[in-house]
């Protein structure tokens, strides 16, 4: 009867060890932990892109008496694949405005360092230019893609 009550008394405690070892390893491996970091969300992909290519940009710099240089920009226009056709057929009023806006960068002295073209200023006057011409929604980015400046 003894060792029937110790084999007895024995196996509760290898169960309730076996069940508390369970219990434990659940709770560290199979819950979500308050103090663990969050896990990483990611942001939604942008949606897709086309690019829109523009003539190149002629601007003279025009000094106290004469014209001191001429400025060549070659841009392309980043817009969502959606809005391209808009892009496309709005060309004409999108070199218009990017004249413009380096027509003013220049006259007020913003998209210069000196006598050389700041590109920074340049690309941030032209993403404006082109959100008020096909909005500022469809304009992902504007790729300035070559400058030069010729001296007379």
């Amino acid at each position: 009867m003894v060792k029937a009550l110790i084999v007895l008394v024995l196996g509760i405690v290898l169960l309730g060890g076996a069940g508390f070892g369970g219990w434990f390893v659940y709770q560290k491996y199979f819950t979500e932990q308050a103090d663990a970091p969050p896990k990483k969300v990611e942001p939604p992909p942008k949606p897709p892109t086309a690019f829109v290519r523009l003539p190149p940009l002629v601007v003279p710099m025009i000094g106290p008496s004469r014209v001191e240089q001429f400025v060549t920009v070659v841009v392309a226009v980043e817009v969502r694949l959606d809005k391209q056709p808009m892009a496309q057929a709005n060309q004409p009023r999108l070199t218009d405005a990017f004249l413009t806006a380096l027509y003013g960068g220049i006259a007020d002295q913003s998209i210069l360092s000196g006598a050389l073209v700041n590109i920074p200023a340049v690309k941030a006057k032209l993403i404006e230019a082109a959100g008020k011409v096909i909005g500022k929604d469809a304009v992902q980015d504007v790729l300035v893609q070559a400058v030069t400046q010729r001296n007379l």
